[in-house]
């Protein structure tokens, strides 16, 4: 390739308009999905734990509607999802008798609604999470040529402030990352050693 020669800008896939929707209801998986693709979403569906970890493998998705429910329990979808797409938003949705909020947001959801579901609030709430997102990923992006930094440089800052994040629990941090904890603990350690040369000078 020559010096001066430029490569086309990859065309969009649609990723940041498809949502994962599980449920183990079709009734509930159909209020949901009709009520999105309204909006101008695509929709995969599970009914299963099984189902919906395959499709994390497999699809990029922008936003995962998870019951808490299902065949198993929500949970086990909700740490598959932070492992492998660590940056996508996930609202649970649970009509469940007792505190599933609570034990949703413990397990790291970003955001909760109950059953029924009102097909509005459920609109609302999936635009302030993909706003959420998208606003989070933007802060990251180069706007001018001087603006580019070494990815090994922004990796370890961002790595550094996940951290103060999750108050440095490495195995969390870890998981949010989706990286080896022994990378989180290099990277803190070589903070570290630099912090201390800073202060010694």
């Amino acid at each position: 390739m020559k010096a001066d020669e430029t490569i086309p800008a990859p065309q969009s896939n649609g990723a940041s308009r498809l949502i994962l929707v599980v449920d183990d209801q079709e009734h509930e998986r159909t209020f949901i999905t009709d009520s999105l693709r309204l909006n101008g979403f695509s929709c995969r569906t599970a009914s299963s734990v099984a189902e919906a970890n395959d499709l994390l493998q497999s699809t990029l998705f922008a936003l995962t509607i998870l019951d808490w429910g299902l065949d198993r329990c929500g949970s086990e979808v909700l740490r598959a999802a932070r492992v492998l797409q660590p940056q996508m938003p996930v609202l649970v949705v649970s009509g469940r008798p007792y505190d599933a909020r609570t034990d949703a947001l413990i397990e790291q959801a970003d955001a909760f609604l109950e059953k029924p579901l009102s097909a509005t609030v459920l609109q609302c709430q999936v635009r302030q999470l993909l706003q959420r997102a998208e606003a989070a990923r933007q802060t990251l992006l180069p706007r001018r040529m001087e603006d580019i930094r070494p990815i090994a440089e922004i990796k370890e800052a961002y790595v550094l402030q996940a951290l103060q994040l999750v108050n440095h629990n490495l195995s969390l941090a870890a998981e949010k990352l989706g990286i080896h904890r022994q990378t989180v603990g290099t990277l803190l350690k070589r903070a570290s050693c630099a912090q201390t040369l800073d202060n010694e000078t």
